[in-house]
């Protein structure tokens, strides 16, 4: 009668684990780029920091700059965040477009618009992210600020 519980949570929890295991590439590396966009609102820098795998390179207008660890990496968002334009309330995402560079690596194309607290846009971007998994779990190693289309 013991076992009988057991079976059953096995038995349940089973085809949810066949089903995370088999979502797509692309599936996986959405979600992980809207829960990285919900700690970025959240201003969870320990969160955030948790999406990369170090080192990574980011590049703006102004520059590239290579990130060697989680520290600096979340010393660069609280930077962004600190000069994040007046009234930054939220963000969401316009659109994500996820194509495969090979196996283990796919690029995450987003135009994102930021919103203050009244939901009046403020900003409106486009960043490439490219996302790696060579640690079994997809993390981002690389953000390019690009023109919006």
């Amino acid at each position: 009668m013991k076992a009988l519980p057991l079976l059953f949570l096995l038995f349940v929890s089973t085809p949810a684990l066949a089903n995370q295991n088999s979502a797509s590439p692309e599936a996986l590396i959405e979600a992980k780029y809207r829960q990285y966009i919900r700690d970025f609102i959240a201003k969870d820098y320990e969160a955030i920091a948790g999406h990369f795998n170090p080192p990574i390179q980011r590049t703006n207008f102004e520059g590239s700059v290579v990130l060697q660890n989680t520290g600096e990496i979340k010393r660069m968002y609280q930077n962004v965040m600190a000069n994040i334009q007046k009234g930054y309330s939220y963000s969401e995402v316009d659109s994500i477009d996820i194509q495969p560079l090979s196996r283990s690596t796919y690029a995450a194309s987003v135009s994102f618009t930021r919103y203050n607290t009244k939901d009046e846009a403020i900003f409106e971007g486009r960043s490439i992210y490219l996302f790696g998994n060579q640690s079994g779990e997809w993390k981002m190693f690389s953000m390019i600020q690009a023109e919006r289309e």
